[in-house]
């Protein structure tokens, strides 16, 4: 994680807070995959392909 927070110099801060909203964005996208795959059992609806794992 970038730590924004603790930054003083304003240049430098926005670079971290772009890298830290970047962090937040990427865990939501991994959150949201992982709950569309959760349930591999049931119909996925309309994929083009099937699920990623068979259990």
């Amino acid at each position: 994680m970038h730590a924004c927070w603790k930054e003083t110099d304003p240049q430098a801060k926005q670079g971290e807070m772009a890298h830290f909203n970047k962090d937040i964005g990427l865990a939501g996208a991994a959150l949201m995959v992982f709950a569309f795959f959760a349930d591999v059992g049931a119909d996925l609806g309309l994929t083009l392909t099937g699920p990623l794992f068979s259990l």
